[in-house]
């Protein structure tokens, strides 16, 4: 683990390292959220220069404890963007410019707008963006998806095995695990791969920059994954976003039809992505982590019932 630095090395180093950040430093720095008291080791720093006559920047720097965090994130979209049509990659924003700095891997991103502010201007916002992102994981499903090879499985079926066997998970999520390990064993349900951003919420979706063909662009793909499973980020998105159920079982049904699946398996794929997650949980939170299990398996049983 690095050791902490003051904002002002930081900013001092970025100066000397980034191509886009002015040297003379004529910039006014601003630091958009106030840093918790104490903060997690692989908490990112994220930094916005702004200088007159010029397009403001935005910058993240991975924390002390996790020094390639940054640089992961932009390894995993240069991934998934090369799975996607060149549509379908749009809202999945690329880095202007990306580096080390004091030993920690660091991006440059192009300002985006966040959603606006005010009860009526917000709801609004979330009424345009809601579908569009709902067919963007669409597209993204039906561009990405595969069916797990015999040697994936046999990793599905452990990490099915972990959940069943962890006691504190509550009986509804440990039999709905056990449900879905019968079926995989029996081969009545065959588990697909797709990309998975794994932490979409509304925070993490952006309004678009002007020209865009998509009204919103999604940000933190630090923890994405190339071969993840299908409806964990569709069911995440929609406890942030609060849409008409009927929104979501349109979604729902129409990637099941794809692979010819039942709703139960849409459960068991959300099943597989906590099960992976708990297999490497890194600096999540372990509480966290087991709440956010509890609310999402509970969400995808309503759905799928």
């Amino acid at each position: 683990m690095l050791e902490p630095v003051s904002s002002e090395t930081l900013v001092n180093a970025l100066r000397r390292c980034s191509e886009l950040i002015d040297r003379a430093g004529a910039l006014e720095l601003i630091v958009p959220e106030t840093a918790p008291r104490s903060p997690p080791a692989d908490a990112t720093i994220k930094l916005i220069f702004v200088s007159e006559g010029r397009p403001s920047l935005f910058i993240t720097v991975s924390g002390a404890g996790n020094p390639d965090l940054v640089a992961r994130a932009v390894r995993n979209i240069e991934g998934i963007r090369g799975l996607l049509s060149e549509r379908s990659a749009e809202p999945v924003l690329e880095p202007l410019e990306t580096g080390v700095v004091l030993g920690r891997s660091f991006a440059v991103w192009p300002m985006l707008s966040d959603l606006p502010q005010g009860r009526v201007p917000r709801y609004l916002a979330k009424q345009l963006i809601r579908p569009d992102v709902f067919d963007w994981l669409s597209d993204v499903f039906a561009e990405t998806h595969a069916y797990a090879t015999a040697a994936e499985r046999q990793v599905i079926a452990g990490h099915l095995t972990k959940l069943i066997e962890d006691t504190a998970h509550p009986d509804l999520l440990r039999r709905s695990a056990d449900r879905a390990a019968e079926r995989l064993e029996n081969g009545r349900w065959v588990p697909v791969h797709c990309v998975q951003h794994s932490d979409l919420w509304m925070a993490n979706v952006m309004l678009a920059p002007a020209g865009s063909s998509r009204s919103f662009c999604v940000i933190d793909w630090a923890g994405a994954n190339c071969k993840g499973y299908p409806f964990f980020d569709l069911f995440r998105f929609a406890l942030s976003s609060n849409p008409a159920m009927r929104l979501v079982k349109v979604h729902v049904r129409e990637q099941l039809d794809q692979i010819e699946a039942e709703p139960v398996d849409a459960v068991s794929c959300v099943l597989c992505a906590l099960g992976a997650t708990q297999a490497q949980l890194e600096f999540f939170p372990e509480d966290l982590f087991r709440r956010m299990a509890v609310e999402t398996i509970d969400f995808a049983l309503k759905v799928c019932k």
